[in-house]
């Protein structure tokens, strides 16, 4: 599976695909063996510090040095244990919301007024939506008038010259 243009690349430690024992990068020794552990991290999550703890995540670790390894499978579950610290929808949920409307994500993208792209972020794991935009997601896909009024074109009314003169 490729990635979008502009998207990051995948975190894999050499050898990442062999059985372990992996080689260490920091000590050198054939000492890194998966492990489960709680891990306290600190993320910036809509413009603030988040600190938050993960319970019994997977996580290679050296045995000999003690250093980490954080490989792809390592950020799912740390940033599934975000999502659930935040009480944000999953990416699951939110396909389930899109499926159950019998819509496409360009048809709810487009009715949310962001891009396809964002959305299919949300949805592919790529990137953890905003508090704002997880209460959006909720009010549209739990609420019928919410999308009625969310499908509906813009009307502006007779001597005014745009919606943004409606609001003031």
């Amino acid at each position: 599976m490729s990635l979008p243009p502009g998207e990051p690349t995948v975190k894999k430690p050499l050898g990442a695909e062999r059985p372990f024992p992996w080689r260490c990068r920091h000590c050198g020794k054939m000492a890194v063996v998966p492990k489960r552990v709680d891990y306290q991290d600190e993320v910036r999550y809509d413009g603030r510090a988040i600190s938050f703890l993960a319970r019994d995540i997977e996580i290679p670790i050296c045995q000999d040095c003690g250093a980490k390894v954080f490989t792809e499978v390592v950020d799912d579950q740390l940033t599934a244990a975000l999502r659930q610290h935040l009480g944000l929808l999953t990416p699951e949920q939110i396909r389930d919301g899109i499926e159950r409307l019998g819509l496409s994500q360009k048809e709810v993208a487009e009715r949310l007024g962001i891009a396809e792209a964002t959305l299919s972020r949300w949805v592919n794991n790529v990137v953890i939506q905003s508090r704002a935009m997880d209460n959006y997601l909720r009010v549209y896909f739990q609420v019928p008038e919410a999308r009625a009024i969310l499908a509906a074109p813009i009307a502006v009314p007779p001597g005014v010259s745009s919606v943004s003169d409606t609001v003031k």
